[in-house]
């Protein structure tokens, strides 16, 4: 329609998962026309690494990030690049996610994967995403501030936690799905779902402030911990400390930001392994191999290639925005400098002329070495690109190999329903990040190929 344009092709409920269905009609590069915007999908490998360019584009803050921003303000994921606030965060925290930082929280990580463990024997069906999304708020709330939230324990979390859980997952739904709103739909929508949320909302804040004035005032002894890291350090570069409305922020960054995307990755890669037993029965034979502690993890190569190839088809972000520098071309469009585009990465990382002709495939062999030579221009950016990457994604590839490789250790997984069986991918929603559907699993003990009391 001349005026309207696309404006009635948008689905505001999978929008990512449709514009996949339209990039392999498209192709590599297409426009479409909403109301008065004419906005540029870049869906091919090669067109979307040329976007990555630092010198030629920047980061653009849009969509479901810029919703985001009601939660966690100026945290590090949704900070304006030229907010120096966030310059002095990641300078504080850089030491925060290195090596040595690591093996401190792989204490933490593994009491998380004991009762992620623990809860499953007592289970005999699962709802993974639930216990997902238990296990990846429990690990970032004890290695990065020390705090157990109780949701392995028999009483359940605390209310506060509760009102956590329930806000989360009503704004990650709200930020996915108003981002796709009519322009006059929007505003009016959004008044209403935010005062269904801004009580939720203000308790959790209130509870993240309370977890802070607790460390600030010597009501909890001083930890070796991401929240120590930012009460404790000075900017190296300015000297200066981070202001603690920041620090709200950026622990409501690491709750939402941390849980959600790695919750979602964990999810994808359980439904693969209980739809392929061999590589599940590979997983389990390097655990047998390498054991559990800091160093067994982060060698264990196989394990990692099934989490690469989880988020290569499914990335939790599946679609970025990006900003041109300069004026342009690409492929075949004049782009003018301030133009912004959107970056499909669920397309783009299944390019077949960067990833084979399987590219749909999930296989993660193609993750070897030698096997990684044949896809030179291969394009894969699950943790975002340039000084803007997250911050976390060691910390988030450290986490999964260690609760991926426990479960395949622990348990033989079976879908507990038949229709799971029949699908050869996981059913995908849609709420801010990519997850799959809610589904159970029917999880059967074994016998763990790996002594769990080895020294760690």
């Amino acid at each position: 329609m001349p005026v309207l344009g696309d404006i009635f092709g948008a689905d505001r409920r999978r929008p990512t998962l449709h514009e996949m269905e339209l990039a392999k009609t498209l192709g590599p590069i297409y426009e479409r026309k909403l109301l008065d915007i004419h906005l540029t999908i870049v869906a091919g490998g090669r067109l979307a690494a040329e976007c990555n360019d630092e010198q030629r584009w920047a980061r653009a803050l849009a969509g479901p990030t810029l919703k985001f921003r009601e939660i966690t303000g100026s945290g590090l994921f949704t900070a304006r690049t030229r907010d120096p606030l966030w310059a002095q965060a990641r300078h504080i925290l850089d030491p925060g996610f290195a090596q040595g930082a690591l093996r401190v929280y792989h204490e933490a990580m593994t009491s998380v994967a004991d009762d992620l463990v623990a809860s499953w024997t007592a289970d005999t069906v699962v709802d993974v995403h639930r216990a997902m999304t238990d296990a990846t708020l429990e690990v970032i709330a004890r290695a990065g501030f020390s705090r157990d939230l109780g949701l392995f324990s028999e009483a359940g979390p605390q209310p506060e936690v509760a009102d956590l859980l329930q806000t989360l997952a009503t704004v990650l739904s709200w930020a996915s799905e108003s981002s796709n709103d009519l322009p006059v739909i929007g505003p009016i929508r959004g008044a209403w779902q935010r005062r269904s949320f801004a009580g939720g909302l203000d308790r959790v804040r209130d509870y993240v402030d309370g977890i802070v004035a607790d460390r600030v005032a010597g009501r909890e002894p001083e930890r070796d911990d991401l929240l120590g890291l930012m009460l404790n350090s000075a900017d190296p570069e300015t000297g200066e400390m981070l202001p603690h409305d920041n620090i709200r922020d950026q622990v409501l960054t690491f709750l939402v930001a941390g849980h959600e995307t790695t919750a979602a990755l964990l999810e994808t890669v359980v439904w693969y392994l209980a739809r392929h037993p061999d590589l599940a029965a590979r997983v389990r034979a390097e655990a047998g191999m390498r054991g559990f502690d800091y160093a067994g993890v982060a060698g264990m190569k196989f394990t990692r290639s099934v989490l690469n190839e989880a988020l290569r088809l499914w990335p939790a972000v599946p679609a970025y925005f990006r900003t041109a520098r300069v004026d342009q071309q690409l492929g075949g469009y004049d782009i003018p400098a301030g133009h912004t585009v959107l970056v499909h990465a669920l397309s783009s990382q299944r390019d077949t002329d960067v990833w084979g002709d399987d590219a749909a495939t999930f296989r993660p062999d193609r993750w070897e070495a030698k096997a990684l030579r044949e896809f030179p221009d291969r394009f894969f950016t699950p943790f975002g690109t340039g000084p803007r990457a997250c911050i976390g994604r060691a910390f988030a590839m450290q986490e999964s190999a260690l609760m991926i490789s426990r479960l395949a250790d622990a348990f033989d997984l079976a879908f507990a329903d038949p229709a799971d069986d029949a699908r050869s991918a996981p059913e995908m929603r849609e709420r801010g990040t990519l997850r799959p559907a809610p589904y159970r699993l029917t999880c059967t003990a074994r016998t763990p190929v790996t002594a769990h009391d080895r020294p760690r």
